[in-house]
């Protein structure tokens, strides 16, 4: 997904041939990790990693599976618990874009399932709560990483959610679309996955202010998606989300 263009950003190192960049937005996951920060350096620093790996991995799952299908990768940009993977051409299928697409959120799945085997495969509720933790031997007498460990499980597994989103520029929204675009058409696809947007937007936006410690970050995510979705239901009726 790619919130924002023309952000600063820096170029870190390529790995196989795709540059590996990082924008200033990435600023916002040291601001959300700062109660961690004043707590447990040691934390706070692999906390920090491990969401710059999450993320970068999440765009590199997009762009492995579309070096399957021949499609070139001009570039993966990591930002503040977002990230981009910029495709030079278009998809030679439906059907190929879909997998592109998944691989992303699949990936933070199998991250968040390495991250739940290694702290001894608690139980999860529905709203996301982990039950009590037995941790493998090797980690239990290291509580700020059985902290970090549990925290990128729910990271990881919170993006997996959140990118299954029916919401334009999310995983899930593009996904949607070329489901629901199959059967009926394009325009209408896109048009019903904006509006779904707007409200899952919205409904981000309010949870994360409702919450009790007034989570910024996704309160900043909610609003921006907001107003995407909203933006692509005032486009002409030829116009896409691409």
């Amino acid at each position: 997904m790619n919130f924002l263009s023309d952000t600063p950003r820096l170029e870190l190192f390529r790995l196989g041939g795709i540059p590996i960049k990082i924008d200033i937005t990435f600023i916002l996951v040291p601001i959300f990790l700062w109660n961690v920060l004043l707590s447990s350096p040691n934390t706070f620093v692999i906390l920090t990693i491990g969401v710059f790996l999450s993320v970068l991995l999440h765009e590199l799952g997009h762009a492995t599976i579309a070096r399957l299908f021949r499609v070139p990768v001009g570039e993966i940009l990591v930002g503040g618990f977002y990230g981009y993977a910029r495709m030079l051409q278009a998809a030679p299928s439906t059907l190929a874009n879909i997998l592109i697409l998944f691989a992303g959120p699949l990936t933070n799945g199998l991250l968040f399932l390495l991250c739940w085997h290694v702290l001894g495969q608690p139980q999860i509720g529905i709203t996301g709560q982990f039950g009590p933790i037995d941790p493998m031997p090797w980690l239990a007498n290291n509580p700020w990483a059985i902290y970090a460990a549990f925290m990128l499980a729910r990271i990881n597994l919170a993006m997996l959610v959140f990118n299954l989103l029916p919401a334009f520029p999310l995983d899930g929204g593009r996904i949607y679309r070329d489901i629901l675009g199959a059967v009926l058409s394009r325009t209408f696809a896109i048009r019903a996955i904006a509006l779904l947007g707007v409200a899952v937007g919205l409904w981000s936006a309010y949870t994360a202010y409702a919450s009790f410690n007034h989570n910024l970050v996704l309160l900043l995510i909610g609003a921006q998606i907001a107003i995407m979705n909203w933006a692509i239901l005032k486009r002409p009726a030829d116009a896409e989300d691409r």
